[in-house]
Parts: C-alpha cells; sequence; structure tokens
C-alpha cells in the first residue's frame, strides 16, 4: 500500500514539472523586470509526453466557427488538428535549430484556412507574427509536411516548412553570438529581406558608410548607414521612443499581426526590442513586467494623479487585453499610444478605431478609461545595453565556417552535458 501511494505521488509531482514547464517564463539577462520563454532545454531533447501536450494544449471549437467563407465542420476539425500528427512524435526528439527567412505567421494549428467567429480579420487561429531572422527550435513536422511545429523565445506554434532555414547547432548557437544591428524603422529592406522595428540582424562588418550582415539563407549584404538601425541596442532615449512610436500611427490595427501590422502588445514589443528589452508578447504577460504604480485604480483623481507623475513611454496602462502607452502632457491634455480596434468614450459609445492611434483623453472624450484599467507599470530601460560578448568581427571570407568557430565552445559544454547525461 505505501508503495502504491509512492508511486502516486511521484507519478503527480512529475506531472506538475512537466505541466510547469510546457510555459516556463524565466528571468533575462536583461533586468528582473523582463521576462522570456525559457527555450534552452530544447537544445538537446524533449520527451513524446511533453511535446504531445505542447501540440495538443490549445483548441479551438468548431460549432459557431467558419473555414474562410463558410461554417465549419466537426470534419473540418477533425482533419485539421489531425494534421498536427501528434501519433507520430517519436518517444525521445531531438529538435532541430534555425532562423525564419522571412517575417512569418504562426498559428495554432498546421493550416492555410482561416478560421473566425464571422469576421474573418479575427482569426482565431493566428498566435502572431514573427519577424525575420528569429532564432526558431524545430521540433516537429505536419503529416502533410507542409508546416513545421517551433519555439521561439515568446512563443510556440505552427509555420511553413518554406519559410525556415534550418542550421547546424553550432553554427545556429555562434550567430546568436554575433554583433548585430537593431531596426528603428518600420519596412526597410536588406538584401531580399523586410524589416520592422526592433528586428535584429547578425553584423559581419562595418565602415563609417555601410554595414555588411548577415542574410537568414547564409550568404551577406551591405547596407547603407541612413538611419534605420542602430549598432546593437539603442541607448534608451525618449526622443527616439516617440519618433518610432509616432511613425507607426495610422498604421491599420492587425490581430495578432496577421497582415504584417501590429495589435496592441505587438506595438509596445516591437519599440522595447529596440532598446534590447524582450518583454513578452502578451498584455496578460506584459502587466507582469517592470514596476507596479498602481492596480485597479478607486477613482479618476487617483488614477490621473498618478499619470502626472508618471514617465512618458516608460508607463504601460493595461486594461483586461489590451495594453496602452503613456505620451505625458501636452497642453494639459493626457497623451496614450496603442494599437486598437475600439474605445468606449465618456458616454458610453463605442468608438471604432482600427488603428494605431495617438488619443488625447480630454479633447476625445475619454477620461473615463480609468474605470477599466487594472493596472499602470513603468518600464526600466537598460541604462548602457551592451554588444554581445565577441572580440571582433568578423572577415567576409569563410562565413559560416568562422561563425562554427564562435559556437564551438557551447557545442563543447553541450556534449558534456550529454556526457554527464549519460554517466547519470
Amino acid at each position: 500500500m505505501r508503495k502504491k501511494i509512492l508511486l502516486v505521488a511521484a507519478f503527480i509531482l512529475i506531472s506538475m514539472i512537466l505541466s510547469c514547464s510546457n510555459t516556463s517564463v524565466g528571468k533575462s539577462k536583461f533586468s528582473p523586470y523582463y521576462f522570456y520563454t525559457d527555450t534552452n532545454k530544447y537544445l538537446f531533447e524533449i520527451s513524446r509526453y511533453e511535446l504531445s501536450k505542447l501540440v495538443t494544449f490549445d483548441r479551438l471549437t468548431y460549432k459557431g466557427s467558419y473555414l474562410d467563407n463558410r461554417a465549419m465542420t466537426k470534419e473540418d476539425l477533425e482533419n485539421i488538428k489531425d494534421n498536427r500528427n501528434v501519433s507520430n512524435i517519436p518517444s525521445i526528439v531531438v529538435p532541430q535549430v534555425g532562423f525564419t527567412t522571412e517575417s512569418l505567421n504562426m498559428c495554432l494549428y498546421p493550416t492555410h484556412h482561416t478560421i473566425h467567429r464571422g469576421n474573418e480579420k479575427f482569426d482565431s487561429n493566428q498566435y502572431t507574427r514573427i519577424s525575420a531572422f528569429a532564432p526558431v527550435f524545430v521540433l516537429h513536422k505536419s503529416k502533410d509536411k507542409e508546416f513545421y511545429y517551433i519555439m521561439t523565445e515568446f512563443m510556440r506554434g505552427w509555420v511553413p516548412v518554406s519559410k525556415i532555414k534550418i542550421y547546424s547547432q553550432v553554427a545556429f548557437s555562434g550567430i546568436q553570438q554575433m554583433p548585430f544591428i537593431r531596426v528603428i524603422k518600420d519596412n526597410i529592406t536588406i538584401g531580399s529581406v523586410k524589416y520592422g522595428i526592433g528586428d535584429k540582424v547578425p553584423l559581419l562588418s562595418q565602415d563609417d558608410d555601410k554595414a555588411v550582415v548577415l542574410t537568414p539563407d547564409g550568404s551577406y549584404t551591405a547596407v547603407l548607414k541612413d538611419g534605420s538601425f542602430v549598432i546593437g541596442n539603442a541607448v534608451y532615449d525618449e526622443e527616439l521612443m516617440k519618433a518610432m512610436a509616432e511613425s507607426q500611427l495610422n498604421n491599420p490595427y492587425d490581430w495578432g499581426g496577421k497582415a504584417g501590422f501590429r495589435d496592441c502588445s505587438a506595438y509596445v514589443r516591437d519599440l522595447w526590442r529596440v532598446f534590447g528589452a524582450d518583454i513578452p508578447r502578451s498584455s496578460g504577460l506584459q502587466k507582469l513586467v517592470g514596476k507596479k504604480l498602481i492596480d485597479a485604480p478607486k477613482s479618476e483623481e487617483e488614477f490621473y494623479a498618478v499619470l502626472r507623475n508618471a514617465k512618458p513611454y516608460r508607463t504601460l496602462i493595461f486594461f483586461k487585453g489590451h495594453v496602452i502607452m503613456y505620451g505625458g502632457m501636452e497642453n494639459d491634455d493626457y497623451i496614450i499610444y496603442h494599437a486598437v480596434n475600439s474605445l468606449v468614450n465618456d458616454k458610453g459609445k463605442k468608438v471604432l478605431i482600427a488603428k494605431v492611434a495617438k488619443n488625447k483623453l480630454r479633447e476625445e472624450r475619454f477620461i473615463n478609461i480609468w474605470k477599466r484599467v487594472i493596472r499602470v507599470s513603468e518600464i526600466s530601460p537598460l541604462i548602457s545595453p551592451e554588444l554581445p560578448k565577441e572580440p571582433e568581427l568578423i572577415e567576409i571570407t569563410n562565413i559560416m565556417d568562422k561563425i562554427s568557430k564562435i559556437g564551438s565552445y557551447e557545442k563543447e559544454m553541450a556534449e558534456q552535458n550529454i556526457q554527464n547525461k549519460i554517466k547519470k
């Protein structure tokens, strides 16, 4: 009997550990306030049990849903679920590693179809937009061979196989240790790849006029120093933050980034990536970032007293499912920036905005937004971000060989870890 109790207790404990690790969120090296998804454990192997839980964790219902422009059936959903290929996950999965070759959509299910509840702009199958040259762990392939199931530092889901370039683990590690540029403008084409605010591109060399950067396919290209990027992470600057925030005004509100634009949390995240702060993708997790200024204000006076003393462009205002960046005061009015579909005004009327907007709370009669606020917090930016520790830039000869040498130390450590696991 005692033995059975111990076995049951052990099973429950293991289940709890595995369950927690599915959505593990850890502290980044930048600050105790920033969080990211811990992908390091996927570098070597993952069990069938854990990967199956990841792949099947999120679910959609066919009832009340549409598949493109027709009512979705139970058979439609079962066929899409079957394409996840769960039954063919091996007992131990050794992930492949690589980079996205362009900006792409990550989805809940491996399908090109839109799944929605009556409005195609809100695709229930859309997780998020992934930037070009983003590092990924490839964990599984769909039954039709068209999709990879991947893990990134902030999200996991299905992406097209054709848009992932697989690298050796040594080269993958080496590329991530390279110096880099940060893009500070949208729609910047480098080589044949389009980048946006916050994107990171590995740097090979530079002079006064140009930088030579790696491309996702392993080649290289030169880009003029025209003010569209900075070397390394930018040092926090309020004017730069304001300029980037305003450069996106009037862009369409884009749920999950499916059309290549931004929703509320992507807008905030991309701005902060420029300064080396990889804050979470969702507003729910962003709410946990930074220094709390107030939770659920009890009155209009309390809320606006906090804002009057808050730091512009570093203060985030949270509703349930929405995040706003506070932009300080202009002519005795409170300014906010956000990507938003609609906002309720002081008369209780829903105002359709459907874009990245700069709103004046007094002038536009949005003072009563305080009633929906669940938290106000302040981001603490990096004071002097550093480039990755790499002694010198790479000469433009035998690029991948040199990149592999950068990653050779991590390869030795990985092999040592594997040997230690075998000995145990």
